[in-house]
């Protein structure tokens, strides 16, 4: 049970550096999945074999940052070179589940997300 809350609390600290690190960068991307679709599933009108795909690739990425995590818990440099790495295959396997008018929702439900996190923060 100890080894399960050191997994998540190190799994939330990967993620939150490489949202830190993404954020710092002004290049985001349009079409960069920060945040789970599944959330926007009936918006976004995936159907189950994309909420199947989704899961999966989520599962994957945590997976991949566990083992980055154990392999270079010693080398933050390396350890976030891999955790973007990771967050960056994510994004392109997510993206490619979409069809072209799930992205269109995406691009908007970002936005819209991205612009209330910024008002808040003001």
């Amino acid at each position: 049970m100890l080894e399960m809350n050191k997994l998540v609390i190190v799994v939330g600290l990967i993620v939150l550096t490489c949202n830190v690190i993404l954020a710092q960068d002004g290049n985001q991307s349009s079409d960069l999945i920060q945040y789970d679709p599944l959330f926007w599933k009936d918006q976004l009108k995936l159907d189950q074999d994309q909420c199947l795909k989704i899961r999966e690739i989520n599962g994957e990425y945590y997976e991949s940052l566990f083992t980055a995590y154990q392999e270079e818990k010693n080398d933050r440099d390396a350890l976030r070179q891999l955790a973007n790495k990771s967050l960056a295959q994510r994004n392109q396997e997510i993206w490619e589940t979409f069809d072209s008018r799930q992205r269109k929702r995406w691009k908007r439900i970002s936005q819209a997300s991205i612009t209330h996190s910024d008002q808040n923060e003001s």
